[in-house]
Formats: C-alpha cells, sequence, structure tokens
C-alpha cells in the first residue's frame, strides 16, 4: 500500500504525517522513501530544517506543467518516472492544489487522505511560523511582523483555503479522498483514528491504538520538533480576531466553512467539522467561480 497525504500549509500536515508512520509501523508495514534512495540525500539530511527527518519526507509538487519532488526549497527536480516514484515512495506529501494533472497523479497512488483545518487558526498558524528561525531561512518574508504578514495576507490566505479545499471537496469520489479534520483530532481523536484506519483497512488492538494517541499528543510531539509546531489549539480565531476580520472570513470563506460545519461566528463555535453526507456539487462549483485562482499563487 502506497499513501499520499494531501494539506494546505499549516493545517496538521505534520502531525497527520507522524499518525500515518506510527500506525502503517504498528501494523508491521515498512514505510520505503524515493528520497532516501538519491545520492543527493546524503546531502540534505545534514541540513537544518522545521523538523527531524524532513529531508526524508517524499514531498510532491504537482503543477500543470510537470511533477516535481524536493526537499523544502533546497532541492527540486522534475520526477523522471511516476510508477518508480511511488512504488518507492510509500508514504508521499503534497501541498499542491488541484490543477489538470492530479488526477493522474493521484491515481497511483492506493489511498489518499486531505487534512482540514479551519482556515482562520490556518491564517493565524502561518503568520507565527512565517518568522520562525526555518522560514526566514528557506522562505524569507517582505514583511516585518507576525501582525503586518496578517493584515497583508489574510484576505489572501482565506481564498486559497476555500480554492484548495473546496477543488479537493467536489473531486471526492472521483479521487477516493478520505478527510480527516485537525480539530477532530484535537477534541475526538479515537473516534476520527478509527475512521482513518478503517479507510486505510488497517486493524489495530485498543492498547496500540492508545499508545499512539499518546505519542501523537502536542506535549509529545512539541518535544521533538519545537521549531515547526507551536500550541496544538483549535478557535484561537475567537481570542486574536477582531469582529471584522471574523466577518471577512465569512465574507470569503463562509459557504465552504458551512458545508464542513465550521462556525461562522462565536455564538456557534462549540460545533465540530465533518464531511457532508452528500457533497453540494453544484454549490461547490458556484463557490469556487468566484475566486480568481491565477492571482493566489
Amino acid at each position: 500500500m502506497n499513501i499520499l497525504q494531501v494539506s494546505a500549509p499549516k493545517s496538521g500536515s505534520f502531525w497527520l504525517n507522524t499518525i500515518l508512520r506510527k500506525s502503517l509501523r504498528s501494523s508491521g508495514i515498512k514505510i520505503t522513501h524515493y528520497i532516501k534512495t538519491l545520492p543527493e540525500y546524503e546531502m540534505l539530511k545534514k541540513q537544518q530544517l522545521s523538523f527531524k527527518g524532513q529531508a526524508g519526507v517524499d514531498m510532491m509538487d504537482i503543477e500543470e506543467e510537470e511533477v516535481y519532488f524536493r526537499v523544502s526549497s533546497i532541492f527540486k527536480k522534475p520526477i523522471p518516472e511516476l510508477t518508480e516514484y511511488a512504488q518507492r515512495a510509500s508514504l508521499a506529501w503534497t501541498h499542491s492544489t488541484w490543477c489538470n494533472r492530479t488526477a493522474s497523479v493521484f491515481s497511483f497512488f492506493d489511498k489518499k487522505i486531505c487534512i482540514v483545518r479551519d482556515p482562520r487558526d490556518t491564517a493565524l498558524s502561518a503568520a507565527r511560523f512565517a518568522f520562525t528561525p526555518y522560514m526566514k531561512a528557506h522562505y524569507p518574508s517582505s514583511y516585518n511582523s507576525v501582525e503586518e504578514y496578517f493584515s497583508a495576507e489574510y484576505e489572501r490566505l482565506m481564498e486559497q483555503w476555500v480554492w484548495f479545499y473546496g477543488n479537493y471537496l467536489l473531486r471526492k469520489e472521483e479521487l477516493d479522498l478520505h478527510f480527516i479534520f485537525y480539530e477532530n483530532l484535537l477534541h475526538n481523536f479515537q473516534q476520527e483514528f478509527d475512521a482513518l484506519l478503517q479507510y486505510l483497512e488497517l486493524d489495530l488492538p485498543i492498547e496500540v491504538k492508545s499508545r499512539i494517541q499518546h505519542e501523537v499528543s502536542f506535549s509529545t510531539m512539541k518535544e521533538e520538533s519545537p521549531g515547526h509546531l507551536h500550541k496544538g489549539r483549535s478557535k484561537k480565531w475567537m481570542q486574536h480576531l477582531s469582529s471584522e476580520q471574523i466577518k471577512i472570513a465569512s465574507n470569503i470563506a463562509g459557504s465552504l466553512m458551512d458545508i464542513f460545519g465550521y462556525a461562522a461566528g462565536t455564538e456557534e463555535a462549540d460545533t465540530l467539522p465533518r464531511v457532508p453526507a452528500e457533497i453540494p456539487k453544484k454549490r461547490l462549483q458556484t463557490i469556487l467561480e468566484t475566486i480568481d485562482w491565477k492571482n493566489l499563487y
């Protein structure tokens, strides 16, 4: 079995990757890597990146013209043969949004898992992360502070979230995508984990699932990757966003948030997200038509 995990940046990607790695290994399934078979890997693994082992992650960029494998901003090359790549990369990872190549690339993977997080919390996390030592070194920002970054990029981040997740939800059945939610992992881990294991067709004993839950808790993971993880909380937007900023998010992303079950305002903030029983494709198509995606990336 090979797996492709799909996520927008700062939506719980590293968390999902850790859960998947521990689940596969606990099931006796060996994880193999394409990047580690290359001669460049010996140099790449010595680099100081955002988290331990990042150089060994099989990261894909799926673009209209080409499909690439890369390590952070320091190494990027076209994938010469996707069949070979998918055979060697048993747990690949992409931040790429939908494009005309997506379906064909996804078809090389047995299982595809997409993690979603509230766009307001994602935006707050992205602004903070932009000023970590790792990001300053590899993706330097033109902004002078977290506040300046957030103010300038907030609306664009909302639109990116709509374009990214709206397209993937619209094509959920076509791509055989399993959706998992950051907030549900925080507040109802075992139920969300059980649904993931069922999709992966893995059967783990209760004691193993409990052990994994402890090992992937934020307190445990932050000790191992302090530069990549912050606090692991949901609904931070309630404390940090102004009423005007909450309204902006509702205006831009509110329709898709509603489909996923995210609260638009503080009065509804106790709800947890989910995938609707029936995908409202016409509504999603209408939502996506409002986004000028060419100016988002």
